[in-house]
């Protein structure tokens, strides 16, 4: 991951605290960090990591996450009010998430009325986990003196253990004293090497509402339930308690849920007595039950750089793959245009460094006109129109100096639609279009060339063929390639890794898109056989916002050892689409993780390409109109064009003006004077092209021109030079798509 990539300039690692927590009734996982455990700050803006898809109630409550010995951190927390169910998910770096899973740990208890506030622990000696939680079961222990309020609550702490999150042991009680008792949470004593658990009391009659904590040297012979004294401040009702060792200092956080905020205590002697220290302590506003954790620095950088990198392009874009040649991303995609299928865009080749500044210059291919319909006839023979189409270029490839592009032409006709190849002297093109260049019959055809230089080539429904030598042609027979699912399929990919060949392939379409995959240790056609277990790995993540992952491709990027799977999002319906990129992981067999969709990608491949500071994401902005909200019922989504979006530094938000506004414009106001060298300016459909003029001003009321576009030119970014002192600027949109995807600004 790109993030990782810039963490390794990291030389001197130390140790910093992180703080899992929710906020409200439940909005998904938060983090927060702390180099001291009094002073805690919130990352990623304070906006959740996750949010949950599983259980009835859909909550994500208490998270609990703990590292494995091999730096892979797993969480568990509250996923419903009643469920007899918790929640799991692991991550490699508490970014990107596995697919979150329902743990049945109270099923078999069809009276068990919860599973509340679960925690992680992981008990060295042993190598095994511990899963324990807070359950009522009506008439199982002894009744406490409770308030008419509560009385039906008896809690107890069950556990069960596992070593791999796949298989688990009996669920049986884990500490079941002479009261109500919740919220479990142990640390182990770095010196004494004895565990710690802290407990709550929640008994109401009388009101308890402390903490309390015993101990033990060995888990698996349990806590003693005589506990210490309330270790909380008395009269504090509390919960949630998160106990964290920094050097030789005990500290436990606490809820104080009655005085909406947040409490610690401290112990110096082992848990012995304890000091408030709640007023020293700095913590994120909000903040509910979670867990603190030690963790190495290096996992730190990349959650302080925290963006969200998805979608890697800011524009409507499907169908993409990336080739690199020398030091250089080229991304070949279907240009959208908002058309539906009917008609798509002038096709560009995207170009980056870096993997996250992109750029084109023009199209890459002459002699079409894509705009203008056609005369023609349908495949009845009856009169009609329609349009040229560029759709889904393959991963383009080099052949003895020259480069080869494998893209669908999409005829008038409608109906027309082969693979071609078409050849050029540069990744970029121009590529040379040869109407007798067909490759195979029908769409989406994407190549894929062995380690022995053999090509083959796969497309539309399952079908595949051997490439000639020169790999211009189909040899042999076509053959379809047998799948597990049967639903239809298109935009197919395979890719090698390890020796394992890997048949990729969709399935339904639109919002509904899904990947799955075949695996052959023969050779790129045959010996086609399913995964044990999980042969679709891609889906739509209702918890991310993303639907429809589809028609994509997989690249290995050797700079950073990485299969990158490359992957359409829905977008607002039919031809708003736009590329996302994820990476792609393995289980030991070699079979493909399920991956989750998100929008935080994969950042950085290589050196940043920009290291100006983009002073725009701080200046407030202003337009002459914007669109009104679009409603997309398919994909639950409701799309806004504030003129806020044009500085967000997010691929995938825009302002676009009003269809009735003459003269569509945006103004940004920096805050105060300040030099600015140049804008970058991405803006709505470039492949379409635009004429724009910006000017600057020091005070907002006299203006001067200082750039101007007033010949039509298809390109991303344009650059406009201001070379001066400036406050506001001014652009305005005098051809083209009324919208602006990215303003930057740099000194």
């Amino acid at each position: 991951m790109a993030l990782v990539f810039l963490a390794m300039t990291t030389t001197q690692a130390r140790n910093v605290y992180l703080f899992s927590y929710f906020v409200g009734e439940s909005d998904g996982l938060h983090l927060a960090y702390s180099y001291d455990g009094l002073t805690w700050k919130a990352l990623n803006d304070g906006r959740p990591m996750m949010t949950p898809t599983i259980g009835n109630d859909r909550l994500l409550r208490d998270p609990s996450i703990v590292q494995a010995p091999d730096g892979m951190f797993h969480m568990v927390w509250t996923s419903s009010w009643t469920d007899r169910i918790i929640g799991y998910a692991s991550s490699p770096d508490l970014i990107h998430w596995s697919e979150q899973r329902a743990l049945p740990v109270m099923e078999h208890e069809p009276e068990a009325m919860n599973s509340w506030a679960p925690e992680l622990f992981y008990d060295e000696p042993s190598r095994t986990y511990y899963i324990y939680w807070a359950t009522t079961i009506p008439g199982r222990h002894s009744p406490v003196a409770s308030t008419d309020h509560e009385k039906q609550w008896n809690h107890r702490i069950y556990y069960c253990t596992t070593k791999d999150f796949k298989s688990f042991s009996e669920t049986k009680i884990f500490f079941n004293p002479d009261f109500n008792v919740i919220d479990a949470a142990i640390v182990r004593d770095p010196k004494t090497r004895k565990l710690i658990m802290v407990v709550k009391n929640e008994n109401s009659l009388p009101a308890e509402k402390n903490l309390r904590i015993t101990t033990t040297k060995h888990i698996e012979k349990g806590f003693p339930t005589k506990v210490s004294k309330p270790i909380s401040p008395e009269g504090i009702w509390c919960e949630g308690p998160a106990p964290l060792f920094i050097n030789d200092t005990l500290f436990v956080y606490f809820d104080m849920y009655r005085n909406h905020r947040y409490g610690a205590v401290c112990s110096t002697d082992h848990g012995k007595t304890w000091t408030d220290v709640s007023g020293q302590l700095h913590i994120p506003k909000g903040i509910r039950h979670g867990t603190a954790f030690c963790v190495d620095e290096s996992y730190l950088q990349p959650l302080l750089m925290l963006h969200e990198y998805n979608p890697i392009i800011p524009d409507h874009l499907a169908d993409g793959s990336v080739s690199k040649f020398g030091d250089t991303y080229y991304f070949y995609g279907t240009t959208d245009i908002d058309k539906k299928l009917e008609q798509s865009g002038v096709p560009v080749v995207w170009q980056s460094k870096d993997f996250v500044n992109w750029s084109f210059e023009g199209s890459h291919i002459s002699g079409f006109d894509w705009h203008t319909p056609v005369a023609c006839t349908d495949k009845d023979g009856n009169p009609k129109t329609g349009y040229w189409r560029y759709w889904a270029p393959g991963k383009v490839v080099e052949k003895e100096g020259k480069y080869l592009l494998y893209v669908t032409i999409g005829h008038p006709d409608d109906y027309t639609m082969p693979t071609y190849v078409m050849e050029a002297d540069h990744p970029a093109g121009p590529f040379r279009f040869d109407s007798t260049a067909v490759v195979c019959p029908d769409i989406d055809g994407e190549p894929f060339i062995d380690d022995d230089g053999k090509g083959y080539i796969y497309w539309r429904r399952r079908k595949a063929a051997r490439l000639t030598d020169d790999l211009r042609s189909i040899a042999g027979e076509e053959i379809t390639i047998p799948t597990k699912q049967k639903a239809y399929s298109e935009g197919p990919m395979t890719f090698k890794r390890n020796g394992i060949y890997y048949y990729c392939y969709t399935l339904n379409g639109h919002e509904k898109y899904q990947y799955a995959y075949m695996m052959s240790r023969k050779d790129p056609l045959t010996g086609y056989e399913a995964a044990p277990e999980g042969d679709i790995f891609l889906v739509s993540a209702p918890e991310n916002n993303i639907w429809g992952p589809g028609h994509g491709n997989v690249f290995y990027d050797e700079n950073t050892d990485q299969y990158i799977m490359l992957y359409l999002e829905y977008g607002d319906s039919w031809t708003t689409r736009q590329m996302y990129a994820n990476r792609l992981e393995f289980n030991d067999d070699g079979t493909i993780r399920r991956l989750v969709p998100d929008r935080y990608g994969v950042g950085y491949l290589a050196k940043p390409q920009e290291l100006r500071t983009n002073v725009a994401r701080q200046a407030s902005m202003q337009a002459s109109s914007k669109r009104k909200k679009l409603e997309s019922k398919a994909v639950y989504r409701t799309r806004h064009f504030d003129a806020a979006f044009a500085a967000d530094g997010n691929n995938g938000t825009y302002w676009e003006a009003d269809a009735n506004d003459p003269s569509p414009s945006l103004t940004m106001d920096l805050g105060k004077e300040m030099y600015v060298d140049e804008c970058k300016l991405y803006l709505l459909h470039p492949s379409e092209g635009h004429q724009w003029h910006l000017e600057g001003s020091v005070d907002g009321n006299t203006w001067k021109e200082y750039d101007r576009q007033s010949e039509t030119a298809a390109r991303a970014p344009y650059i406009a030079k201001i070379n001066t002192q400036v406050r506001f600027l001014r652009l305005t949109i005098d051809s083209g798509a009324r919208g602006v995807w990215e303003w930057q600004v740099y000194q």
